[in-house]
Parts: C-alpha cells; sequence; structure tokens
C-alpha cells in the first residue's frame, strides 16, 4: 500500500488566518479537516505530539490484557525497538490525520493497523478505549494543568474524527463526547491493575522520551516532566512516583506560554505527523513496510 501526501505546497498561513479557517468550519461536518487543522498543523510540533501519545500509550497499557498483548513476555516490538515501534504507530496516525478517515489512503492506514491487530486478538472493548485515549488525552493533560487551549468546536470535531475511524474499524462508539467521556473513565475504574508487563512497557516509553528530548545535561528533567502530566490514578496503576511540587507549580505557567507562541505563530499548511515521525522520507510512504513485520527480530512470532 503506498500514500502520497496531498499537500506538499509547503504554503505558509498566519495564525489568525488558521483560526479564521477553524472557526468557518463546521466541528461535526467538517471534522476531518477541523481535526488536521488544530492537531496536526497548529499544535502538531514533534514533542507535544509524542508527549499526548506517550501518555495515551502509558494509560492503554494500564489496562492488563493490552498491555498483555503488547509485552508479549518480554518479546514484544515495543521490549526491542522502543523508538522505532512509538515513529511507527505515530505514523499511522499522521496518515489518518492528513487524509481523513473517510478517504482512501486514510482507511488504507486503518486497515493496515487493524491486519496487525488481528494476529493478537484486541478485543473490541480494549480497541475502544485505544480509540478514546487518542480522541481524549490531549484536553486530559490540558485540563489537568488547569489550561484552556481547545475551543469547545475543537473537542467535538477531535471526537468526530476518531468516531469516524472507529466505525471504519467496526467499533460500536459511543454517540456522543460526553457519553465516550463517561465510558471511558468507568472502563479505567473497573479494568486498570498493576502488571509487570505494563510497567516495564512504560520504563520503555519513558527511556525513549529521555533518549529523544532531553540530551546531555537536560537528561534528570525528562521523568519529572513526563510526570507531570500523568494524573495520580495513571501513576499509581504503574506504581510511578509524584512529580515535585515545584515542577508541579512551575509547569502550567510554562506550557500555557509554549501553547500560546503555537497559536500565534505561523504555520505550514501541510505540516503533519508523518514528517516529524517518518523514518525513511525518501519517495512514497508504503504501509507494508510501516509497523509489525513477523520475524522481525528473528522470532517466528
Amino acid at each position: 500500500m503506498k500514500s502520497t501526501s496531498p499537500r506538499g505546497k509547503g504554503e505558509l498561513i498566519s495564525g489568525r488566518t488558521l483560526t479564521r479557517r477553524l472557526t468557518d468550519l463546521d466541528p461535526v461536518r467538517d471534522n476531518e479537516e477541523a481535526t488536521r487543522l488544530s492537531i496536526e498543523v497548529r499544535y502538531g510540533d514533534a514533542i507535544f505530539v509524542h508527549a499526548a501519545y506517550t501518555v495515551a500509550f502509558a494509560r492503554q497499557v494500564a489496562i492488563p490484557t493490552i498491555a498483555r498483548v503488547v509485552y508479549r513476555r518480554g518479546t514484544g516490538d515495543m521490549m526491542h525497538d522502543v523508538r522505532r515501534r512509538n515513529d511507527d504507530t505515530l505514523v499511522f496516525f499522521g496518515e489518518m490525520l492528513r487524509h481523513g478517515h473517510s478517504g482512501a489512503s486514510g482507511r488504507a492506514a486503518i486497515d493496515r493497523m487493524e491486519a496487525i491487530h488481528s494476529r493478537f486478538g484486541i478485543s473490541d472493548e480494549d480497541k475502544l478505549y485505544t480509540l478514546a485515549s487518542l480522541a481524549l488525552e490531549a484536553d486530559r493533560i490540558l485540563d489537568r494543568l488547569g489550561l484552556s487551549v481547545f475551543t469547545d468546536a475543537d473537542r467535538l470535531a477531535r471526537f468526530h474524527f476518531w468516531r469516524g475511524v472507529g466505525e471504519h474499524m467496526g467499533l460500536e462508539v459511543p454517540a456522543t463526547r460526553a457519553d465516550l467521556v463517561a465510558w471511558t473513565f468507568e472502563y479505567e475504574n473497573a479494568h486498570y491493575a498493576h502488571t509487570e508487563g505494563g510497567r516495564a512497557l512504560v520504563d520503555q516509553l519513558f527511556d525513549d522520551w529521555r533518549q529523544r528530548w532531553f540530551p546531555g545535561p537536560l537528561r534528570p528533567l525528562a521523568d519529572n516532566a513526563l510526570l507531570l502530566i500523568l494524573d495520580d490514578q495513571l501513576r499509581a496503576t504503574h506504581r510511578l512516583p509524584d512529580p515535585p511540587a515545584a515542577a508541579r507549580r512551575m509547569a502550567p505557567p510554562i506550557i500555557n506560554s509554549y501553547m500560546k507562541f503555537q497559536a500565534a505563530r505561523p504555520h505550514r499548511l501541510d505540516r503533519s505527523w508523518v514528517d516529524h515521525f517518518r523514518r525513511d522520507s525518501a519517495g512514497s510512504l508504503d504501509l507494508d513496510q510501516i509497523g509489525y513485520q513477523p520475524g522481525r527480530y528473528g522470532r517466528p512470532d
């Protein structure tokens, strides 16, 4: 399966123009374009994307049935090459975002992920929880920090975008965002549990976070930066320490300033998560070469 981007002109638009475009879109009817402009173009910096993805993944592996599939007694791809595993997953999401859940290229990325998941017998409920973590995590992080960044229209569009992805996967997604939020909290309260595999996977996530964004003397700051955006229940499930009180006080204004700068600066209209996380930038993207490959690490699988 080959994929190419439909937006390759590198056009720059101002933050004000982007705001006007988003305001003119209907969050239900135009959910694909609204979500792309918000999550990929406006707030699509690699470090922010990777942070939200890391927390979402930590949520997923707090569910023992999901942790078991990803960990696979220490033989899962994440335990062998966490950066490749993360990059490939983010490329899949980037393809969905830049092409939409209703377009052929976006659906090819969804189908490729589904083909991978079908090897491991993941339940529809666990798939729905994974989808919910993608739809809701950015909002949950910012809400925890007391920051108002996304509009109600942004949140509604994002819900309908991921609902469209879920429907293509054959999932029964709650009809409203409020229903999905309620279902998500109930699922977490019923299923979160500490497992050795889940904690080992979270340790791998932390390692990728450190290595990717905190070189040399900045390395001691890495864990606290990530712990700040993990909520109390999630840290307790994975038996992680709390961040220092000083970091809790300092983080919100710093992150708020960063997000305001992102909203105001000029944006490249064709920006995509794929640009950040694709490992081979030459030629068209071959989805069959992205993600899980049987025997990649010498295992029969």
